[in-house]
């Protein structure tokens, strides 16, 4: 698999878990009886937060020959 390929994957499932968290805490927020809300202001940056982590956590190697 190249990095290509594995980032593709991961901004796929980040996207399809976002929009299922964010319907799932809608329909909580419409059906509940416990009178309470959980807010989404911010849950859109938590995932953004997530889509940067393998861009700030990745690293390239140089190929070392060993004499």
């Amino acid at each position: 698999m190249t990095y290509e390929q594995m980032r593709d994957k991961v901004t796929k499932l980040l996207d399809s878990t976002e929009e299922k968290m964010s319907e799932l805490i809608e329909n909580y927020n419409e059906n509940n009886k416990e009178h309470t809300e959980v807010d989404t202001v911010d849950l859109s940056n938590k995932f953004s937060e997530l889509q940067d982590y393998l861009e700030d956590y990745t690293s390239e190697f140089e190929e070392v020959e060993i004499q």
